[in-house]
This record gives C-alpha cells, structure tokens and sequence, in this order.
C-alpha cells in the first residue's frame, strides 16, 4: 500500500493540540488487541499467565528500556485515540502501540454510532433538553437490562464528561451527520437501551472519502482517521505491528506500573511477503525489533478492545462460547484478544463485570447477517477490502422462509423465526440457549456422553438460490475454507459437511433427511410442532442442496478491567494501580451501545494520566 502525506491545508479551524512535549528520540510499546497472533486469540488454561505473586519483583534501574513517553496509550481505536489527544493536549508526550498494520481499532469499522448526550450542542440544535443527571439517572435505572448492573461510580464520571469528551473530538476533527439524535429501542423491562431522550448521533465520512476496510462504507472510520490525523500533526507517535505481552511493574505486583513489554506482528497476507503498512506514516516509529520494552513516565493507558476473541477468557463467563464461534465483529481487521485484561490481571488488577451480560446471556452473540462466511457479523467484505485474503467471501443475505438450520448431526435446534429476530431480540436467546448445547455424542461408545454446540449451518435448495439470485460460488461463499457445502442430495451433503473444529462429529445423512422431510411436512401441515416456526413458506425439496455457515457471531465482551471514576485501574484489592488506566471496551463498569461511553472514557484516562505526578 503507497504511503501517503497528510494534508495539513485540510485540517478543520481548532484541530490543533498546543505544545506537546515531545518524547526522547523514539518510543516503543505494546499494541493493542488488533492484530494479535492466532494462537493468543485461543488461549488454553495452560498457556495463561502466572498468577501475580508467582511474578518475581521489578527493580525500574535494571530493565532496559528501549523508548519512553510521559503517557503510553495501548491500543489506536476509540478510546485509545482520545486518550492520546487528550493526555497531549494537557502537555503530555504520548506514544501509541497498536499490534495491527493499520490504525482504528473496532472503530474503524464500525457503524461510526456516537450516543453521546448530556446536552451536546447537537441536542440543543434539534430542541433536546439533556443533563449530565438526566444522563446518569437514565443510565443506573432498574428498569433497563443494560443500566441495571452498571457501576454508578463509572456512570457518573462518564455523565460529567462526556459534553466536553463529545466536543472534544470535533474540535480535532470529527465530523458529525447534522440529523436529529434519535432514541433506539424502549425503555422498558429487559429493553436495551436506557435512553429518555434522545442520543444517538453518527460520524460523517463521506466528505473526505476514505476507503473502508471492508471495501464497503464504515462510517466508523470518521471517527478514527480524523484523529489520528491531529495526532500526527501534533507530534504523537505510533508504533505499529506490535502487541502489548505484558505490562511491567514496580516491585512484587505493589509498586507503579512502569512500562510495557511488546513483541512484534507484522500482518502478512497469504501468498505475499511484505507486510502491510499503515495508511499514514509520519511519526511512525521505525523498528522490527521482536521484543521491546517501553517506559511511561506518567501512566498507562490500556484501551485494547473486546475480549471475546480470546476462547479461554470467554469461556471463564460462558463455558459454551466454544471455538466456533469464530465470526467476531471486527476481524479480520481488528482483533479482541483479551490482551489488556490479562496483562492487568497478571499485575493484579481486578475485572468487572459488564453485568447485563451475566445475567441475560448477553447482546455479545447474534445471528450472522450474512451466511456461508466466516465473517458475517456485519455488512460483509468485498474485493476491493484491503484485507480480502484474509476475509475470502462476501457471504450471503438469508432467506429465513427458504431454509432450516441444522447442528452438527443435522437436526434442527430451535425456531429460526427467533433466530432471525436480530441481535437486540430477546427471543433469539431461546435459540441461542438451545443451539449452543443441542448436541449430543457418545464417540466412543462407552456412556460418557458429550455435550456440544458446535457449527450451526443452514440448509436450503436451489429454488432458493434461484429466488435470491444467490452467486454460489467462491468470494461471495468460502467453499475452499469449510464455510459452504454443495451436493445433488441431501445425504450427499451430509456426508460432504466437515464440522470444523469439530471434526470427529459427523452429520448423519439419514438424520438430515428426515429433518428436511419433516419440514416440508409441517410446510404441507401449516404447523410446525417442533419449534413453532410460522414462516413455514417454501419447502427444501430441489437439488442442489447447500449447507452454508450460519454459527453465531460474537461482539462486544463480558467483563473488562475494574476502573474508578478517573479510570485508574484498581486491584483485587480495591486498591488503584498507580499509573495504570483503561478506557473502552477493556474497561469495565458500563454498558450500553455505541462510542459515547468509549470515547468518553479514553478521553478521562489521557486527562487524569497525563496530570500524574512524578
């Protein structure tokens, strides 16, 4: 990819950060949960990190440290950008450590959804009348699954933030859509937004026309390339393509947190040599060193992303998010390995819990919205992706009247009209519950039987095909990675599923035909005694016959570090951390949808890091 300069003549009025103090000749550090090495993202109890007191003490004259910065942000997505504005703009050198190629995180490929309030000059334009009490009020409430658990310390720092944090952001650059916030989805019992007014506002990227990652349009990006922008004219620094390992602390797990261990990774493309470069190059700090260690002088802030990629600490919170799940939003751009949950906890950091999580099964898992693909959390990838080999198919928009979906063995396992309620239905989750243990095996014959979820895959013909006007072929369907299936028959096609990760489970082709003939019964019927099902339209009965992948996806994450109200990360003590901070979606204490709560907590990290005394 040609690096390119940035335009200074483009910046907005106001973008620019007062002086900074600039680092010593370069800084290094650790990166972010974005490009993590595989076999991090599937962590097994014996391969995580030694429990803090087998850790032997530190003494900062011995390590050698190899660059240093008054504040070093992990991490370049929507956190760990504000978190570096802010901390530079209150006088603070800052270094970014990011493991991907690229900078943006999650947010670079997001909807751009800011939810901000608080009274924002967005809100008064359009006659909204919103507080910073009305904002905390609203997000502590009992009556709303995603406010009920929240951590009303957390909940009031980001409240009194979050109009200037808002605000902030634009003054660097963002551009927001000029549209009426809207309020999403009720404020009731089990509802999933908290919201008495309305909030939710989007990023405007269309003025400046960068290309997505996805090939298609992300308006996520209008968050993250305008900021990263401003920082680099300002002089903050990036290392790229290397992940945090570890952070480095004073003494026996009781003294600062000093620094950060980082080792390198690179992102090659299969087929290609050279790895990936960044989309901007000024202030990149150039090495390929494998390991290096990186000192802050003032603090840390860790703003790593999402930990659900990482399969042992899911599984912590929820035993049956087995390795399958392997469609996470984000990837393959960004990854959410979990790397700044262990590297706290390693130090002695306590976690919270993202508690409407815990206690409803989650909004983490959806239905995909696009079959027969790995990746099929969101709008899918196209060719002109600048990640299209890693990605390798577009998938397919389902046709919920045309198809069943079927478990490992071929048997149905809930109702599909639930399954296609969407991520913010509730009653998915009755799917959901029964999809991820529906699976059961003795292999071995001897009566220790085995429970699985597994590979879901959805079944349909070529009528269906026909009707959809589907392309089934490779790119839009990965055949050659095990993500799609083709056969004259249905037993055929049985026999032609591979399980993947499962593979010792095989589908039964006489199971999978009873299932379909059932199914067209129920259709014949007008009924469907198994499961309810009402959109029973079209029946499976032409060759062709298609399995295509249709597993649940992951997105967002259970629990995060525990942080107070100036996001200091505590320990499992209730005692701060001196000098380490979090913001985003590794720090934990709040949920609810959109960048707000992100933004506004990376924004509070870099004030209170940059403001350490030392």
């Amino acid at each position: 990819m040609a690096k390119k300069e940035i335009s200074r003549r483009d910046f907005i009025k106001g973008a620019a950060i007062g002086a900074v103090g600039v680092a010593s000749a370069g800084l290094l550090g650790a990166c972010a949960a974005s490009s993590a090495p595989d076999a991090d993202a599937q962590k097994t109890p014996e391969s995580t990190p030694q429990p803090p007191e087998a850790t032997p003490a530190v003494n900062e004259e011995e390590i050698k440290w190899d660059y240093e910065a008054d504040v070093v942000v992990i991490g370049s997505g929507g956190a760990g950008l504000p978190a570096a504005l802010k901390a530079m703009e209150d006088g603070a050198s800052v270094i970014i450590v990011e493991a991907n190629w690229d900078v943006g995180g999650h947010a670079a490929v997001s909807g751009g959804n800011l939810h901000s309030g608080c009274g924002t000059e967005i809100q008064k334009r359009y006659g909204i009348e919103d507080t910073a009490d009305q904002y905390y009020l609203d997000h502590t409430t009992g009556l709303c699954l995603a406010s009920r658990y929240d951590d009303r310390n957390y909940v009031r720092s980001v409240a009194d933030h979050m109009r200037e944090a808002y605000e902030f952001i634009q003054e660097k650059g963002v551009l927001v859509a000029d549209r009426e916030p809207t309020k999403q989805y009720a404020y009731t019992e089990g509802g999933t937004e908290p919201e008495t007014v309305p909030r939710w506002t989007y990023t405007d990227a269309t003025t400046e026309g960068w290309a997505s990652y996805t090939g298609k349009g992300n308006n996520g990006i209008g968050i993250t390339r305008p900021l990263e922008r401003t920082i680099r004219a300002n002089g903050g620094q990036f290392l790229m393509n290397y992940h945090m390992d570890k952070i480095i602390r004073e003494g026996n797990m009781s003294g600062r947190a000093l620094g950060i261990q980082a080792g390198y990774t690179p992102t090659v493309l299969p087929g290609e040599s050279a790895r990936l470069e960044s989309f901007w190059n000024e202030n990149n700090i150039e090495t390929t060193q494998p390991t290096v260690n990186v000192r802050a002088k003032k603090g840390i802030v860790v703003a790593t992303g999402g930990s659900v990629g990482n399969l042992y600490f899911r599984t912590m919170f929820d035993p049956r998010l087995g390795p399958e799940l392997d469609g996470l939003s984000g990837e393959p751009f960004s990854k959410q390995d979990a790397s700044g949950e262990l590297a706290g906890m390693a130090v002695g950091a306590s976690l919270g819990t993202l508690a409407a999580y815990m206690q409803h099964g989650g909004h983490q898992i959806t239905m995909p919205s696009l079959f027969g693909c790995q990746y099929g959390y969101g709008s899918g990838y196209t060719s002109k992706s600048p990640i299209w080999k890693l990605a390798r198919a577009s998938g397919i928009s389902p046709d919920y009247e045309s198809l069943v979906i079927v478990n490992m063995l071929g048997q149905r396992c809930g109702n599909e009209d639930k399954a296609s309620g969407g991520k913010y239905s509730y009653d998915s989750y009755d799917f959901f519950n029964t999809a991820l243990a529906s699976v059961v095996v003795d292999p071995d014959g001897d009566g220790n039987a085995q429970r699985y979820g597994g590979p879901l895959w959805a079944i349909f013909d070529q009528d269906c095909v026909d009707r959809q006007g589907y392309a089934m072929e490779q790119g839009v369907v990965d055949f050659e990675s095990g993500y799609c299936f083709k056969a004259d028959t249905l037993e055929e096609l049985a026999a032609a599923v591979v399980n993947k990760y499962y593979e010792h489970v095989k589908m039964d082709p006489q199971i999978l035909a009873d299932t379909i003939t059932r199914y067209n019964g129920y259709i014949d019927a007008g009924s469907d005694p198994e499961f309810n099902k009402t959109t029973l339209v079209n029946k499976i009965q032409k060759g062709p016959f298609y399995a295509a992948w249709a597993t649940p996806c992951l997105h967002d994450t259970y629990a995060g570090l525990r942080c107070n109200d100036k996001m200091q990360v505590m320990d499992i003590f209730g005692e701060v951390i001196p000098g380490l901070y979090a913001g985003g979606e590794c720090s934990a204490g709040m949920r609810i949808h959109g960048f707000g709560r992100v933004i506004t907590s990376g924004y509070i990290a870099g004030k209170f890091a940059a403001a350490e005394k030392v």
